[in-house]
């Protein structure tokens, strides 16, 4: 006996996402569950299919069922869920669904619940499943099952282009607004670390205090909720390995390699876009690379040295206070962050912190035509694109995952993939390659922003030596704390991961030392100037 394959529409299915599992069946052949979702169309639909097998009819509530006659003793009028052995060769349930059994050799058998007899197997039936005979019919089962999974896959593929897309759309406003903030420039990152400049800090505490608006929002409304719980486990999940040790090392070789080099795994995306310094944000970028590929070298050696067997069980602010949801943590969270904002723009405001415009003989005639916008509409940006990313990818705000994904596509043969297993998972899936699109976005959003302004290569930047090695330190650092600034920073703490905020201090503290000497040598010229104002 045949399994036919239909379409859901056509009324005789299984409920769909489930799974019949039918075992110790007596007769050959083995038994198949039909559930009918509209009983009093069922012969309507089964008569498009040609009529039920010899010897079988539809009951009075729409079950199917064996007849013997001109009744059909298998047919329980009073609903019983439980079989009744009659002397037939099925057994039926006045649910909706039947459990039909083939005569085998003996005509009649036995129902044993706990038992089978000469011929026993187990089936498992997961839904649009009706019995025929027929080889035509088998045929035609065929082609509409080959033809369901083609849509399938199709609707898969429509699916992950769209999500692709809108994660390039994300990654092109990120770089509109690193570029407009001006605070991708190594100068503005380089003099945070001095204190001097504060254009990354309003920036950064702007995404921070928006990405937590929304945050909260998505964790209370009924339609996102499920959406945001997941994002913010599988971020949970990307730094369960990593322990305080792990977070404050690998923050402050993070900073470290941002003030050496004027950037971070995001800034330089921009850099790399507007053309900043000749190509040293190129440089930054390949250094970033070999620095992901050294980190998963030496990632076996640091994960038995540093790394947690056995994670946190509480990683998240709100578990340790379990009576406060985490919207109101984080709505609380969001409000001190944009006081200190607030607070930064009236002591130092914006515009007497950039530069003035390198575009000779160019008046802007609109907002994206302009050299400078506000650092907090910068970071406003930027803490929106959480939204979407929670939404669609179930994911948050991040880069440095992306470095490894580009560098594990030299693992072209399997024994390099099991050379390099830490790179090796990064090659390949949606969660890896969705940040390949967004970093790529980043890029593109900074070129056309700095060719709207016309400072396309205007902006000053580092040695290349420097921002070689300082790509390396930045990015390993970024692997061994688990994430970047966005990753940590924006996306890690707004999720009140506790680690995030001790890489985040680490980071500055980090950067606040190389700054600092940086500064000195520059002061007394054993170096060019280390922030140049």
């Amino acid at each position: 006996m045949d399994l036919f394959l239909e379409n859901s529409r056509d009324g005789v299915t299984l409920l769909p996402g489930e799974t019949d599992n039918i075992s110790h069946v007596n007769t050959d052949p083995p038994a198949v569950t039909i559930q009918i979702e509209d009983p009093s169309h069922a012969n309507e639909q089964l008569d498009k299919k040609g009529g039920l097998p010899n010897g079988h009819t539809i009951s009075g509530n729409g079950t199917i069922g064996h007849s013997t006659g001109e009744d059909n003793p298998s047919f329980s009028p009073e609903g019983e869920a439980e079989a009744i052995p009659r002397d037939t060769d099925s057994t039926m349930y006045s649910n909706g669904s039947v459990v039909q059994r083939g005569s085998g050799s003996g005509g009649s058998s036995e129902s044993r619940p706990n038992g089978c007899h000469h011929q026993c197997s187990t089936m498992e039936v997961n839904h649009n499943v009706v019995v025929t005979d027929s080889e035509e019919k088998r045929k035609e089962a065929e082609i509409l099952a080959e033809k369901a999974r083609e849509e399938t896959s199709e609707d898969r593929m429509v699916s992950l282009v769209l999500k692709l897309v809108v994660c390039l759309l994300c990654g092109m406003v990120m770089g509109l607004a690193l570029e407009k903030g001006r605070v991708f420039e190594p100068r503005s990152i380089r003099c945070q670390f001095t204190y001097q400049i504060w254009i990354m800090m309003k920036m950064f505490l702007s995404a921070l205090a928006t990405g937590l608006l929304c945050l909260a929002t998505l964790s209370v409304l009924p339609f996102t909720k499920r959406a945001f719980e997941e994002a913010r486990i599988e971020y949970v999940s990307c730094i369960s390995s990593k322990g305080i040790l792990m977070a404050s090392i690998g923050g402050m070789l993070l900073g470290a390699g941002m003030a050496l080099a004027g950037a971070c795994p995001g800034m330089v995306l921009a850099q790399v876009g507007a053309w900043a310094g000749q190509g040293s944000g190129l440089v930054t970028f390949v250094g970033a690379l070999v620095g992901s590929f050294g980190y998963a070298v030496c990632h076996p050696f640091i994960d038995r040295s540093l790394g947690r067997s056995t994670p946190y069980k509480r990683h998240l602010a709100d578990d340790w206070v379990s009576h406060v949801p985490f919207a109101l943590l984080a709505l609380v969270l969001a409000a001190v962050t944009a006081g200190i904002v607030v607070a930064i723009e009236l002591w130092r405001p914006w515009r007497t912190e950039i530069l003035t415009s390198p575009a000779e003989n160019f008046e802007p005639t609109w907002f994206m035509t302009e050299y400078a916008w506000p650092p907090y509409i910068a970071g406003i940006l930027i803490g929106m694109l959480q939204i979407p990313l929670v939404l669609l990818i179930r994911d948050t705000l991040g880069g440095s995952s992306s470095y490894c994904t580009i560098s594990s596509q030299i693992l072209i043969t399997r024994r390099m993939e099991e050379a390099v297993p830490y790179l090796a998972k990064f090659k390949r899936g949606l969660s890896s390659w969705w940040q390949v699109f967004f970093v790529t976005g980043v890029i593109l959003g900074a070129m056309s922003s700095s060719l709207l302004s016309h400072t396309m290569s205007k902006v000053d930047g580092v040695g290349w030596g420097v921002s070689f090695f300082g790509g390396f330190v930045m990015l390993f650092g970024a692997r061994f704390a688990g994430g970047c600034t966005s990753g940590h920073g924006i996306s890690g703490v707004g999720v009140l991961a506790l680690l995030s905020f001790i890489a985040v201090a680490a980071m500055f503290a980090g950067g606040t030392v190389i700054g600092l000497i940086g500064w000195g040598m520059g002061k007394a010229e054993v170096i060019d100037p280390f922030c140049p104002l």
